[in-house]
């Protein structure tokens, strides 16, 4: 047994269930769990944490040095650097003999190419993806929630329009610098199977995001600007479609009750905006003004006017919380001991703290906002709990995350909403920055 295995062994922490394949790299995580020494055998999936399956790739010698190399997923952030030793899988153990001794040798590929210094004369992919037409029904399995009816009629339109105009579906809105993301992915069969089900909830989730929101339209390139439906109970349907930019802040914005409006407020916001696309986005304004009349769906924007009646309270992103609440006994929610506006300038002083003792002072302060979130949940005020969740959430402070989970998958659970508890889980265990976020 070697060394690092033995203290691997010896180690008191607990495992890690995500094993070689953990990428995280945030100090408390590592504090709490104990990794395994990476194995000389390196599988694709553990080299990078998005890739599902390994993609075997079979080189044969005499072959020209500058043939096309693998092609992997472009969409990811970069995995750790591996040598090249680690890169390549002997498999030894499975052939019996050595790969130097074959006249064809499997490389498993790793991130963006292959390290063959033989070039490839076929490739094999040992990874699939879901079907274009598999069963819409799966999406609730990869996504936790159900996808209304207007998603699927509006991809239908795409595709109607893609077959007549003898484009890929995704370049209709192209040129209006649109793009298709998460759960069209599946439609589009895009989506790969992949190993850990868990990546689904993380795909195209901004950092931001809360489990209410499940984001299916971004502008493209580097822009965190983004649209998505919008959810107070994961077995319920949408209420609206709203809008976020992650790289500015937490607010999500109500656009419309369906996605025909959402498309219509972006078009139209986009003619005004970008000369370069006004020709373009006039274009599809009228089809898409023409789809939802087809499919009698409403291009209105959202009234937030007829939802202040439902909501518990607007919460730090804007959009507000919908709980039971019994009027006569007035249970289910109570305010925070605090007024936003005060938590948010414990937040900004958090932000700007420069020492530790400095931000432990902060801490201090912020520790009754909990306790007194925490007992009113004890009270049966779930919503109380889940507002002081979605706040330390929106903060976006990462000393304030664990402290966000616990308020959240309380309240959650409290609730019912166990699909949201398992999103915000997975979030928050991968959260980050950005616009790589996609698992293809």
């Amino acid at each position: 047994m070697s060394d690092e295995r033995e203290k691997y062994n010896q180690d008191p922490r607990v495992i890690c269930k995500y094993g070689e394949m953990c990428y995280q790299k945030n100090e408390e995580h590592h504090k709490k769990y104990k990794h395994p020494p990476p194995s000389k055998t390196v599988k694709k999936h553990n080299m990078h944490r998005f890739l599902p399956f390994n993609k075997v790739q079979k080189t044969l010698k005499g072959k020209s040095a500058d043939s096309p190399k693998a092609e992997t997923p472009n969409n990811l952030d970069k995995a750790p650097e591996t040598s090249k030793s680690d890169e390549v899988s002997q498999d030894e153990k499975s052939s019996g003999t050595s790969n130097a001794a074959s006249d064809t040798q499997d490389t498993v590929v790793s991130g963006a190419e292959s390290n063959n210094d033989e070039d490839s004369s076929e490739e094999e992919c040992n990874f699939s993806y879901y079907h274009k037409h598999t069963d819409p029904i799966i999406l609730k399995e990869l996504f936790l929630v159900e996808m209304p009816d207007d998603f699927f009629k509006f991809f239908e339109c795409l595709k109607k329009e893609a077959k007549k105009e003898s484009k890929p579906i995704e370049n209709i809105l192209d040129s209006v610098n649109l793009q298709l993301i998460g759960p069209f992915d599946f439609l589009m069969g895009k989506l790969p199977k992949m190993l850990c089900k868990d990546m689904y909830l993380t795909h195209w989730r901004f950092y931001y995001d809360p489990p209410e929101f499940q984001s299916v339209l971004k502008k493209k390139g580097t822009s965190q600007f983004h649209i998505g439906y919008f959810r107070d109970d994961p077995k319920e349907k949408p209420v609206f479609l709203a809008k976020n930019d992650s790289a500015k802040d937490c607010i999500i914005t109500p656009i419309s009750e369906n996605i025909f409006g959402a498309v219509y407020w972006y078009l139209q916001h986009e003619t005004i905006k970008s000369p370069f696309t006004k020709m373009a986005s006039q274009k599809l304004i009228n089809k898409v003004k023409s789809w939802a009349e087809q499919h009698k769906y409403t291009i209105e924007e959202y009234d937030m006017k007829k939802r202040q009646k439902q909501i518990a309270c607007r919460t730090f992103h804007g959009a507000g919380i919908v709980v039971p609440y019994n009027k006569e006994t007035q249970v289910g929610y109570r305010p925070l001991v605090e007024k936003d506006v005060k938590i948010k300038e414990m937040f900004k002083k958090l932000k700007d703290a420069k020492t530790q003792d400095e931000k432990d002072k902060v801490l201090a302060e912020i520790q009754p906002i909990i306790t007194y979130a925490s007992i009113a949940v004890d009270e049966c005020d779930f919503g109380t709990g889940l507002e002081a969740g979605i706040a330390l959430f929106c903060s976006g402070l990462k000393e304030l995350q664990s402290n966000a989970l616990k308020c959240l998958e309380v309240a959650y659970s409290l609730l019912k909403r166990d699909a949201f508890k398992k999103i915000i889980q997975v979030h928050l265990e991968r959260r980050r920055k950005g616009v790589k976020l996609s698992i293809l």
